[in-house]
């Protein structure tokens, strides 16, 4: 009865091991993932940075004659 136990004692601790390296993997892809939307919506926020610094630098733009036209 206690090698019974032994052997499932040893079953369970190797499945823990095994659930641990298999949750550490996914969490390694969902940063990754993470990390890839994140450089994104940067990447975004950049373009419609540099878009709105071109208005507000450029000297020909109006913006009363733009608020108007709505």
């Amino acid at each position: 009865m206690e090698v019974f136990i032994f052997i499932v004692l040893i079953v369970l601790i190797t499945q823990f091991f095994d659930y641990r390296k298999s949750m550490a993997k996914l969490n390694a892809k969902v940063g990754e993932v993470n990390e890839g939307q994140v450089q994104r919506e940067l990447d975004n926020v950049k373009q419609r940075l540099a878009v709105l610094e071109r208005i507000v630098t450029d000297k020909n733009y109006d913006l009363n004659e733009e608020l108007g036209k709505l």
